[in-house]
Order: C-alpha cells, then structure tokens, then sequence
C-alpha cells in the first residue's frame, strides 16, 4: 500500500511540476511577443532613439529569461532567438530598419513555435 501512495504522490509533484513549467513558459512567451510588438512599432514608425534603448531592453530581459528558459525547454529555439536578439542593438545603432523588423518578426515566430512545441497536444507527445 505504501507503494502506491509513494506512487500517488510522486505522480501528482509531476503533474504539478509540468504545469508550472508550462505557466513559466506562457508568462515569458506572452511578455516576450508584448515587448517585441512595441519594438516592431518603433521600429516601424522610425524613432531611431527609442528603437535602440528598447533593443537594448529587450536583450537584457532576452538574457535573464534565457537562464530560466534553458532549464526547460529545447536548446535548438533559444540559440536562434538568442542569436537574432544579439543582433538587435547593432542593427538599431547602425540604422538597418528593415533587417531589425525582420529579426524581431523572426524572434516572435520561434518564441511562438517554442511555445507551441512544449505545449502538451497530442501532436507533440506521439
């Protein structure tokens, strides 16, 4: 009987442990799109200055959020969005409009396949 109880409760601090994971991910995935949509609309409305300091933003909290990120979900998203959030500063200092909009466009579409990716859907478990 102590078995199954052990069993029991080792199943549930799963359960509960994955939906935590699950939140995290969905906390980050929806404040990372909400920050990259009002890059995108300085971007696009062409105010250089506060284009490069909310870049400059955006990869710190890019980098804080890596750490926790790393620990959960797949390795080969985050090295992409790392690696077009690296780019983010030097394309707003030098002015690339059109090759920053489309970093940041390409950043929102894999932080949403990573999220869609971790979601529990059949598709991802078979």
């Amino acid at each position: 009987m102590k078995r199954i109880v052990f069993a029991a409760v080792l199943l549930a601090a799963v359960i509960v442990f994955n939906f935590f994971c699950l939140f995290t991910i969905a906390k980050i995935r929806n404040e990372s799109v909400q920050k990259l949509d009002l890059l995108y609309s300085y971007v696009r409305y062409d105010d250089r200055e506060k284009t490069a300091l909310e870049c400059e933003k955006f990869t710190e909290y890019w980098f804080s959020e890596h750490r926790i990120l790393s620990q959960m979900v797949r390795h080969d998203f985050l090295d992409q969005i790392t690696v077009a959030v690296s780019g983010f500063v030097p394309l707003a200092e030098f002015d690339e409009t059109a090759e920053l909009a489309s970093e940041i466009n390409r950043c929102k579409i894999l932080i949403e396949e990573m999220w869609d990716s971790e979601r529990p859907i059949l598709r991802n478990i078979l």
